[in-house]
C-alpha cells in the first residue's frame, strides 16, 4: 500500500505542477477554461500568485512526501487541497450547483482521499513489522 501510495502523490505532484503553467503563462485561455478572468496588471499578478503559487505549493509538497514517503508533507498537501475543497463547498452553499461546478469537486476530494489515504499507510509501524 506504501509504494502505490507514494506513486499516487507524485502523481497528484505531477498534475498540479502540470497546472502552475497555465496560470502564469497562458492568462487569455483562463475565462473559458477556468472562469477566471484577471483584469490588469494586479488581477493578473494575483492569479498568478495565488492560483499558481497554490498549484506550485501543492506540487512541491506532493513531491516531497512522495520522495521521502513523509507524512507530515503528505499532510501539508491534505491541508491545501483540502482549504480549496471548503472554498469550493461555500461556493455551492452560496450560488448553488452548476454544470462545471461537480467536476472540480470530485477531483479535490479525491486528492484529499489520496493524501488522507497515505498520511494513514505511511503511519509509524510497531517495531518489526
Amino acid at each position: 500500500m506504501a509504494l502505490i501510495s507514494r506513486i499516487l502523490v507524485g502523481l497528484i505532484g505531477l498534475l498540479a505542477l502540470l497546472g502552475v503553467g497555465p496560470h502564469w503563462f497562458r492568462l487569455q485561455h483562463l475565462p473559458i477554461e477556468r472562469g477566471i478572468q484577471a483584469l490588469g496588471d494586479a488581477g493578473r499578478a494575483n492569479v498568478r500568485a495565488d492560483v499558481g503559487g497554490l498549484f506550485l505549493a501543492i506540487a512541491l509538497f506532493a513531491f516531497i512526501a512522495a520522495a521521502k514517503q513523509n507524512r507530515t508533507w503528505a499532510l501539508a498537501g491534505m491541508v491545501l487541497v483540502g482549504s480549496a475543497l471548503v472554498g469550493r463547498i461555500v461556493s455551492l452553499a452560496i450560488d448553488g450547483f452548476g454544470p462545471r461546478v461537480g467536476p472540480p469537486i470530485a477531483i479535490e476530494a479525491l486528492v484529499v482521499a489520496i493524501f488522507a489515504l497515505a498520511y494513514w499507510s505511511w503511519g509509524k509501524k510497531p517495531e518489526g513489522l
